[in-house]
Order: C-alpha cells, then sequence, then structure tokens
C-alpha cells in the first residue's frame, strides 16, 4: 500500500481500486453497485448492525440506496511518528478504507469520530473512511460524513467496529454503513514512506461538503 494511493482512494472519486490485469476469468466479478428506488425515506432506515466478526477481514453492511455489503481481505500498516494508522479492505472492483489519526499518547483502544478537514490531518483521536466500487459503465466514491469508529484490539494485530453515514461524492446521496475488522496485522512503515504520508495528507485537499444530505 503506498499513502498517495490510500489517500486518493479517500479523497477522490475517479481512482481506480483492485483494478489490476484480470486474465484469471475465474475471479470473482466486480461488485455491482445499483441505485434503487427511494421507496421509504432515508431517515426511516435502520442503521445496519455491525456484522459478526471475521479475523483478518473488514466485513460491512450498508442501507440505502447502494449495494455496499460484503467481507474483504485486509491489511493494516501504521506510521508512528505521525501517528497514522490506515486499514486497506480491496478485491477488484470494491475498497474499503479506514483511516485513524490515533492520540500519541495515552489509550488507542478508545472512539474514533468522523471528522472531515479541508487540507492535513484531523486532530486525534479522529477517523476518515472512503469506499469505492465499480461496475461495469461507472464507478462510485463514498465518504464518511459522520459517525464512529471504535478500536476494541490493538497490539500487532487491530481489531474494531464503524457505524457511519457516508455520502456518494457525484451524486451527494447518502448511505448508511455499519462495519468491523479484527485480527489485522499491522505493519510499520519506513520513515521514507511516513515523510511521503506526512506530505501526501499537507498537500491534499478533502472533496467533502459541509453537510449531510437527508
Amino acid at each position: 500500500m503506498k499513502a498517495n494511493h490510500v489517500l486518493t482512494l479517500l479523497f477522490a472519486a475517479a481512482v481506480t481500486v483492485g483494478c489490476g490485469d484480470r486474465t484469471d476469468e475465474s475471479q470473482a466479478e466486480p461488485t455491482p453497485v445499483v441505485p434503487r428506488e427511494a421507496d421509504i425515506s432515508f431517515d426511516s432506515l435502520p442503521m445496519p448492525d455491525v456484522p459478526e466478526p471475521r479475523r483478518g477481514y473488514l466485513v460491512a453492511r450498508g442501507a440505502g440506496m447502494y449495494q455496499l455489503d460484503g467481507a474483504w481481505e485486509a491489511q493494516a500498516q501504521m506510521c508512528e511518528d505521525l501517528p497514522m494508522l490506515e486499514i486497506l479492505a480491496e478485491q477488484p472492483g470494491m475498497g474499503t478504507l479506514v483511516l485513524l489519526q490515533l492520540p500519541p499518547a495515552g489509550p488507542r483502544l478508545t472512539d474514533y469520530p468522523v471528522a472531515i478537514v479541508e487540507q492535513g490531518a484531523p486532530d486525534p483521536p479522529a477517523s476518515q473512511i472512503g469506499v469505492q466500487a465499480f461496475q461495469r459503465g461507472g464507478a462510485h466514491g463514498f465518504q464518511a460524513m459522520e459517525g464512529v469508529v471504535s478500536v476494541y484490539g490493538f497490539d500487532e494485530r487491530i481489531s474494531g467496529r464503524f457505524t457511519v453515514i457516508l455520502r456518494e461524492i457525484a451524486s451527494n446521496d447518502p448511505q448508511k454503513y455499519a462495519g468491523v475488522f479484527h485480527g489485522i496485522p499491522v505493519a510499520h512503515m519506513t520513515e521514507a514512506e511516513c515523510l511521503e504520508w506526512k506530505a501526501a495528507l499537507e498537500d491534499t485537499v478533502s472533496v467533502a461538503g459541509d453537510s449531510v444530505p437527508r
């Protein structure tokens, strides 16, 4: 995972996630993401229950106009100097990123509220979540606008859960999204990678708006 790839996934809607050469026809097809008719109001939709954890995976459920349910093998990497940690789960056609701004001191088993910043990193503890989903003929990018990530395990592996409201970046459509990541191994970034990540954060401007549409 490269820092610039991760930041592009979170802040821009047009990047391709997990869409390398797929010569093996047995590989899974991209997850379909098809809007449905809004037969009930968004406010009436309950937040999905957090799924049962699966070691080494991020598992998520959605409620809204888009089908974002699934389970994806995940990996995590951390820069202690910032300090910041990312969890990336992806397969061809689908990717979810959880980015945590860690407290420099004190407990890290805590809640990380979703934060929106125009540039740089939010004040810790804070979280940001981005989702990319592709189908034939189109792509959808989502960014968390409110909610919380709760970390309940953190040593050589990290575990946590989240309940957030996403917005689809192009249409501004809201989506409720609940998930869990469990037993994800944490790799430590090199000093050079941390410096690259820090520079990318300082140069990146969020595409998020000021409010969540209802």
